[in-house]
């Protein structure tokens, strides 16, 4: 038994250094994520419900994510505040707009991240009437 002390005692470390690692892997994503979207302004470039394109209706708003997890939307003199997480093990962004009205509103809810880059991110999100779809594009 004493002889096999030293390879129980190996396989410990390498099982704690394992999981450590995966931790700090998860980590650096979810910075990443935070990095990439609380630098700079976010526009809606495309919103469909459905095959509904209502991308119009969101015409000069901006968004403002922030890394306390909090988001502002902004249209002119008009602002509403909301949150907003990642979850980079299942590729999603959730965002809520509590007191906001049409088209803000439409954000609110869970988000399944299909493509981004540091500069777009496109997402969909089912709902009792079908599939929205979200295009997201960071402000030149």
């Amino acid at each position: 038994m004493k002889r096999f002390l030293p390879l129980i005692t190996a396989g410990c470390f390498t099982l704690l250094f394992l999981s450590s690692c995966k931790k700090a892997i998860e980590d650096k994503k979810k910075d990443l994520v935070i990095d990439a979207m609380t630098n700079g302004v976010w526009i809606v470039e495309q919103y469909f419900e459905g095959t509904n394109n209502i991308s119009g209706d969101f015409l000069n708003y901006e968004f403002k994510f922030y890394e306390n997890g909090t988001v502002t939307s902004t249209k002119g003199s008009e602002t509403a505040n909301g949150t907003w997480s990642g979850n980079v093990s299942n590729y999603s962004i959730t965002s809520q707009f509590p007191s906001a009205t049409n088209p803000v509103i439409k954000l609110n809810g869970v988000w399944h991240i299909k493509d981004s880059y540091w500069d777009y991110v496109e997402a969909e999100m089912t709902t009792s009437t079908g599939i929205n779809v979200l295009h997201l594009r960071k402000k030149p």
